[in-house]
């Protein structure tokens, strides 16, 4: 559960960051820069890659406790 959770929250934090990131740019009449979006863009896929491998790692993190 631990691991799904901390799946979620990089997935939430990922898209409130890239939102954030758009909505100053649009405030501020500019273009968002493609390098920037894409070091936002990171966590998401961390994030997406941990949720579908949750068992397998909540698996390993219980092997490495024992």
């Amino acid at each position: 559960m631990l691991v799904r959770f901390t799946a979620v929250g990089l997935i939430g934090v990922s898209v409130l960051e890239l939102v954030l990131y758009t909505g100053v740019c649009f405030l501020h009449r500019q273009i968002p820069q493609v390098s920037h979006g894409l070091l936002l863009f990171i966590p998401l896929v961390l994030g997406i890659v941990v949720l579908v491998k949750a068992k397998a790692i909540a698996e390993w993190i219980a092997n490495k406790f024992d």
